[in-house]
């Protein structure tokens, strides 16, 4: 079991880390955070128009991120980029950097940029072209009738495989789904899940979220957990999970889902890969960002 929560946000005096990537130097593009370079070097996240990103640089860790003073992102201008959605593959694009300086007071963000020409509006991830084919994914408000009922059973299912332990105060209590998405893959059923357990006291309120994924290998067989992840607390405090876009690595064939991790205040972006059969792992998690 693991369990998660708001990390800590230092401030440090420290200069953030640069490294060389076949480009000229550019801040936080490779440390030991666990980011799985044959991925690219980095990722965009939409921002509050179609055009707008968010340069998420993996390098970084909290303590990091929070002592940059300026980020040094000259060898990103113009990369090209293939975007990403729950639809899989959506388009490309290039990347214009419009911020390398960070706020001197106030929440942390990451740097911005802008997408070169017409982006298209639903797209929610961007990695360097060429690095991942897309994976069309549907949510469970994408679907109706018997077909959303089959994808809440087998999610439920599912949640009966998590090992006991945590807060024996949610025990017994029943789980709801909170989000649940399936991919559409043709050599395996992948279903990726949030349930949800709440008490509803008065005077403490409290929730455990945990986020499942699940394989199966047969239409004939039940699926089979293979990652959970609980995060519990007050409810205006637990970690909230969405599934922003599956792709597969293109040197590795490799699975691998981004999700965001979301708080009252801000979050994290993560990135989990199937690391063997029916098995699958958080491999990276980005530093925090908000207030």
């Amino acid at each position: 079991m693991v369990t998660a929560c708001r990390a800590e946000k230092p401030r440090v005096n420290s200069d953030s880390a640069s490294t060389v990537n076949g480009r000229q130097t550019v801040t936080g593009l490779t440390s030991a955070t666990g980011w799985d370079s044959v991925a690219g070097a980095f990722i965009v996240i939409r921002g509050s128009d179609s055009t707008a990103a968010a340069v998420v640089l993996p390098g970084l860790t909290d303590s990091l991120l929070s002592s940059t003073k300026h980020f040094d992102l000259g060898g990103l201008e113009n990369s090209a980029l293939d975007l990403f959605s729950l639809q899989g593959f959506v388009g490309s694009s290039s990347l214009r950097i419009s911020s390398q300086s960070a706020e001197a007071v106030g929440c942390l963000a990451w740097p911005e940029g802008q997408l070169i020409g017409v982006a298209p509006a639903q797209w929610r991830v961007g990695l360097e072209a060429g690095k991942a084919r897309g994976i069309k994914v549907v949510p469970i408000d994408a679907t109706q009738g018997k077909v959303s009922a089959t994808l809440i059973a087998d999610v439920l299912a599912v949640a009966l495989q998590l090992p006991q332990g945590g807060d024996a105060a949610f025990k017994g209590i029943p789980f709801s789904v909170r989000n649940a998405y399936r991919l559409a893959i043709p050599e395996t059923s992948v279903i990726v899940a949030e349930v949800v357990r709440k008490i509803n006291e008065e005077a403490n309120p409290r929730e455990e979220h945990v986020l499942v994924v699940a394989e199966r290998r047969s239409t004939v067989s039940a699926y089979q957990l293979a990652f959970h992840m609980i995060s519990a607390g007050a409810e205006e405090s637990v970690q909230t999970t969405d599934l922003l876009a599956a792709i597969k690595v293109v040197k590795t064939g490799r699975l691998a889902i981004v999700v965001s991790f979301d708080y009252e205040d801000g979050g994290k972006i993560g990135v989990l890969e199937e690391i063997s059969e029916s098995a699958w792992q958080l491999i990276w998690k980005s530093a925090y960002t908000g207030c």
